[in-house]
């Protein structure tokens, strides 16, 4: 009897490792540089963590077919052969991603130390770079080769990561520092003739470069001007097309004014062209036909204004 149980545990403990080697992971996801032998048959036992092969890149899959798996085996002393020529195993890379908002923030920050970078945004010329790197493990990007031509704004450097890891994936990234500036814009459609208000406004950000030397760039430019054609709402507008209210309508009844030092003298005309604020505008005393130049005052009211010479200017308005 006692001959009989050592017998049966002899073949037991020969057969055992044969059969839990004969067991393949057929999908495994690691996260390691290297494949090792428990990654590919389960029931490796003491042989389990031997490295077979280097692991593909972080994020990419490999698939080894019978021939290779019952190789392998017999290399690192396992009894075991592929049930059939369709024995495989795919093995993945376990991996995270590096998008491109992360380097353009990281390439951003290293161009603020040599330089302003106020109201100024990056530019990549490939926005769906990314790098993939293992999913454990430092995310951060090293930077070097890094320049920046100030004229044309065009950013080229080099990154790579993980930082500090030699088999990190470097690579060359390049853009264009993009500077904005903010504009006031009219926040509905506006007309000749209207007047714009504070209330008119709103403010947009938009490239320097596209900027004209005749854009309007601050809301006092535009506040209390009228338009000289109809403009629309969100653009920036150009000060040609801005000019001050016409305050007097040529051909309407206006009132002709001349004050001193010591008389106010006032005499009904009617302008002969349209005037804004501050302008000089021919207008025809109702009384004598005569036409006289005078300026804008307010809405229908002018002025002639001839210092120290009063009498020609009371003639005038008689």
């Amino acid at each position: 009897m006692i001959r009989l149980l050592a017998i049966l545990l002899a073949v037991v403990l020969v057969t055992a490792p044969s059969a839990f080697a004969q067991s393949l992971r057929p999908a495994v996801t690691i996260d390691a540089p290297v494949i090792r032998l428990g990654d590919i048959f389960a029931g490796a036992g003491s042989r389990a963590t031997d490295p077979v092969v280097a692991a593909p890149p972080p994020g990419m899959r490999i698939t080894y077919g019978a021939d290779w798996l019952a190789a392998a085996a017999k290399e690192h002393g396992l009894d075991w052969q592929p049930s059939s020529s369709f024995d495989q195993v795919t093995i993945v890379r376990a991996s995270r991603v590096i998008g491109s908002d992360a380097v353009t923030q990281q390439l951003m920050q290293e161009i603020a130390a040599h330089q302003p970078v106020d109201d100024a945004q990056l530019q990549l010329d490939d926005p769906g770079l990314s790098f993939v790197i293992p999913a454990s493990g430092p995310a951060d990007i090293a930077i070097d080769g890094l320049t920046v031509d100030r004229r044309s704004g065009r950013v080229s450097a080099f990154v790579s990561a993980p930082a500090g890891d030699p088999a990190a994936v470097r690579q060359r990234v390049t853009g264009r520092l993009v500077y904005h500036v903010s504009l006031p814009v009219l926040n509905h459609a506006i007309g000749p003739g209207a007047v714009i208000a504070a209330s008119d406004l709103d403010t947009i950000k938009v490239e320097r470069s596209h900027v004209s030397a005749d854009t309007a760039t601050d809301a006092q430019q535009m506040i209390g001007k009228s338009p000289r054609r109809p403009l629309e709402a969100g653009l920036p507008v150009h000060l040609g097309d801005l000019a001050l209210p016409v305050l007097v309508h040529k051909g309407e009844l206006v009132t002709i004014l001349l004050t001193t030092a010591s008389l106010e003298l006032t005499a009904q005309g009617t302008a002969l062209e349209d005037g804004a604020g501050g302008a000089l505008v021919r207008v025809a005393n109702t009384k004598s036909n005569r036409v006289i130049d005078a300026m804008v005052m307010a809405p229908g009211t002018v002025a002639v204004r001839l210092p120290g010479a009063p009498a020609p200017a009371e003639t005038a308005l008689r």
